[in-house]
């Protein structure tokens, strides 16, 4: 992270913790997330302010560089023929994955009690 995107992530750490002591009541929360966060920009500077929201009073920003982040470009791998897959697409960032196993199959019910002879 470069000086200049150093100073942006640090403005948003005082802002959102100012937000916070002025603007204190659970129906604030929110609002004071995306208001403190505004001006971030980089992948990197959400990392960080990601990082400070988990633990402000230990932030560490050596720490929070070491951590790796997805890049959109992962692929999540078929399922068996087992189970029936069900995807519902919420806007541009979220997925959701519905996954229902139809093998019915009696040895796998593990209500069975097994007869010891």
């Amino acid at each position: 992270m470069d000086e200049d995107e150093r100073n942006v992530l640090h403005k948003c750490f005082a802002k959102t913790k100012a937000l916070f002591i002025k603007q204190n009541s659970s129906e604030d929360w929110s609002h004071n997330l995306i208001e403190g966060s505004s001006e971030l920009s980089t992948p990197s500077q959400w990392k960080h302010f990601y990082a400070w929201l988990a633990n402000p009073n230990n932030y560490n920003e050596e720490e929070a560089s070491k951590l790796s982040t997805m890049s959109g470009t992962e692929v999540i791998e078929p399922y068996a023929d087992c189970f029936k897959v069900e995807t519902i697409q919420n806007g541009p960032c979220e997925t959701i994955i519905n996954v229902v196993n139809t093998n019915t199959s009696e040895q796998e019910d593990e209500k069975q009690e097994e007869v010891v002879a």
